[in-house]
């Protein structure tokens, strides 16, 4: 809100100046403007949408100077503006995520709607824009407290840059020691025999849960935000508890 209102000053501030501007200067002010806009506007057209299910044929477009792109969703018919980073950018943020003793990742039984949005708003204050990747039905994996059994899994998902081509890509430290494609990521999920997929979709970083799957939402729910940190702090108590007990039997 802030920066918003620092912007609409700054422009205010601008305008005046240019009002009070002699004929000579409001020419020569007018003609850098000009010359500004001739380089912007070339950027902004070069701003492309990737769509991820038609096998991403254009993520390699405009991948050598990229910094942000957007990602269509067919399934919700979303586009979701995303960071692009490095390989190496992607892997130092995912270590710097899963180093965070207040997200309990190891509690893979549930909560992953309330993990993911803690580490979204996370990113977003470092100043990397995240999405969020859905997939929906009868979901299994093994963790170290056994099988666990899911009706939809969420992780944030962020651009990655490799080999001169963008890719989404999964930071899930619950199941994951570094960022992975988000077919990779699916894989792992649906491994099982007994999986069936019924639904796999990307939101922005202000989605929750599939209830928001095609929802416009341009920012946090304060309810949302107040259930994230009731979930993890609960989940967080019962990951205690949970390897309290499993030292026990060790």
């Amino acid at each position: 809100m802030f920066r918003n209102w620092f912007f609409l000053l700054c422009l205010a501030f601008n305008v005046l100046n240019l009002t009070n501007a002699s004929a000579a200067n409001s020419t020569s002010t007018n003609e850098a403007f000009r010359k500004t806009l001739k380089k912007v506007v070339p950027a902004i057209n070069n701003a492309g949408t990737i769509d991820y299910k038609a096998g991403c044929s254009s993520c390699a477009q405009g991948a050598n100077n990229a910094k942000n792109t957007t990602l269509y969703s067919k399934n919700n018919n979303q586009k979701i503006d995303l960071s692009v980073l490095s390989e190496v950018e992607a892997n130092n943020t995912f270590s710097e995520l899963a180093a965070r003793q207040d997200i309990p990742y190891g509690y893979a039984m549930d909560g992953c709607y309330a993990r993911a949005h803690k580490m979204v708003r996370i990113l977003e204050d470092k100043g990397i824009i995240a999405g969020k990747a859905f997939l929906e039905g009868d979901l299994y994996v093994d963790t170290k407290f056994g099988e666990v059994g899911w009706g939809y899994n969420v992780a944030p998902v962020i651009m990655v840059k490799k080999d001169n081509t963008i890719a989404p890509y999964v930071f899930d430290p619950s199941l994951f020691s570094k960022p992975v494609p988000f077919d990779e990521w699916k894989a792992k999920i649906t491994s099982k025999s007994k999986s069936k997929l019924t639904r796999e979709y990307f939101t922005n970083r202000f989605a929750y849960d599939p209830e928001d799957r095609t929802k416009s939402l341009t920012d946090y729910v304060d309810e949302n935000i107040d259930d994230m940190e009731i979930t993890n702090r609960n989940t967080g108590r019962l990951l205690v508890m949970y390897n309290i007990a499993l030292g026990q039997k060790q």
